[in-house]
């Protein structure tokens, strides 16, 4: 999520400094000493020192390159390629940096401290060296994958130095553990294995909740499993928003997004509470809790194969998980004949009636109501509607656009009042009561 910019200094300033200060204890390649390599030359160890001296990188890589094609099978290999992936570092030619660390992973006199450190730096560098257009990704990415799981071995096998306070050892552990799970993820997903990607980032965020573009991806890779793990998917999603990922605002209206994909509420307006209510939920917790569950299009149009308006009503008015799957399958939905009892008449415009109603489904029940659950907002060309009367009960078809549960109150649109149930003139009553036959 970072700028590619900030991501080159940032990587350029860690290997500079993991070079000069790594841990005693992770075998950090010394300088070589003439004595201790009796098999070379005068000539070639003051060949190696005048490339190791060298401070500009293009010339110490030059000087490396004239050594290596000099002495190629030379006891002074490794102080040779540690020489020249720090080069690298300093050009910023990355995949440069890797291939010496490589060289320097495959020596067989290398002690389990070197490994470690260089399976480290490996790791730190692979997402600079590549990215979803390279053409040889999905090599590089089997590599890097392969490398950061056995640095991980290489970890749990290494034991604590004695020299290593308990802190520090919990603090190298946390940092290189959390690499390693890193970039086996991402590894993982630029070969499409989405799961493990999950599971790989997942485990970071294990060992370091707070890393935000770690659940942003973690839950990019939950929704491109197959088949996608939608409530992970989410869950991780917010979970970024919350910890302050880059671009939150972005993340938040594609989680929107995906939300509304999968479950095609009956209005999108409802998407926005349920985006905030996940992302409280999912504050203070890392997964979702056991049971949670966010209703899907299916789980919606099984609720509306079944709807009517006594489903309806008896499920709003209970509240609760109900009444919310209940609101989001029939929240827009056409009802073809709904009872209602009039209490107020809004008539500022002829065009424009709303009617404060008590909204049921007998009229004994209307009639025991004391005060309005709904506004019925009328569809326009019907005039002859003001000729109601407070407290007349009439039938209507529309739809149902707004809900609150507490306290209960129902918002109703395009509202046609059956004419049948209009009085002739102000006053009198219908020629047909609703409900009753002629």
């Amino acid at each position: 999520m970072k700028t590619m910019r900030t991501r080159i200094v940032a990587l350029a300033a860690i290997l500079a400094l993991a070079a000069c200060f790594a841990p005693a204890w992770a075998g950090s390649v010394p300088e070589p000493q003439q004595a201790a390599h009796p098999k070379a030359t005068r000539a070639e160890y003051d060949a190696y020192q005048a490339a190791n001296t060298e401070k500009d990188p293009q010339k110490k890589i030059a000087l490396l390159d004239a050594f290596v094609s000099k002495y190629p099978n030379s006891e002074y290999l490794s102080y040779v390629y540690n020489d020249y992936w720090q080069a690298y570092v300093a050009l910023k030619q990355w995949t440069k940096v890797i291939e010496y660390l490589d060289k320097l992973l495959a020596l067989p006199e290398l002690n389990e401290g070197a490994k470690l450190e260089y399976y480290y730096r490996r790791a730190a560098t692979f997402e600079y060296a590549y990215n979803a257009k390279s053409p040889d990704l999905a090599d590089a990415s089997t590599k890097a994958r392969d490398s950061a799981l056995e640095g991980l071995k290489a970890l749990n096998a290494f034991p604590k130095p004695a020299q290593a306070t308990d802190e520090q050892w919990a603090a190298f552990k946390k940092q290189y553990t959390t690499q390693f799970y890193n970039t086996a993820a991402s590894a993982s997903f630029y070969l499409k294995d989405y799961k493990a990607a999950a599971d790989n980032y997942h485990a970071a965020l294990g060992v370091d909740p707070q890393q935000p573009v770690d659940d942003y991806r973690m839950g990019i890779a939950d929704l491109q499993e197959s088949p996608p793990q939608y409530i992970a998917g989410f869950w991780a999603l917010a979970r970024a928003i919350n910890l302050k990922v880059p671009d939150a605002e972005k993340v938040k209206s594609f989680l929107r997004d995906k939300i509304q994909q999968y479950q095609l509420p009956g209005c999108d307006s409802s998407l926005d509470a349920q985006v905030s209510e996940l992302l409280t939920l999912s504050q203070n917790a890392q997964d979702p809790p056991a049971g949670y569950s966010i209703p899907s299009s299916a789980d919606l149009a099984k609720v509306r194969e079944a709807a009517n308006i006594q489903t309806v009503l008896a499920d709003l008015k209970a509240g609760g998980d109900k009444a919310k799957v209940t609101w989001l399958a029939v929240c827009n939905g056409q009802f073809p004949e709904a009872l209602a009892k009039a209490y107020e008449m809004n008539t500022a415009t002829p065009d424009a009636f709303v009617i404060k109603a008590a909204v049921g489904i007998t009229e004994d029940e209307l009639n025991a109501s004391t005060a309005p659950n709904a506004d019925l907002k009328i569809a326009a060309g019907q005039p002859n509607v003001a000729r109601l009367d407070k407290d007349s009960i009439f039938r209507f078809s529309g739809k149902i656009t707004g809900y609150t549960p507490d306290p209960f109150y129902m918002t109703w649109e395009n509202v046609q009042v059956n004419p049948e149930d209009i009085p002739e003139e102000k006053g009198k009553k219908p020629a047909k009561r609703p409900g009753k036959k002629p």
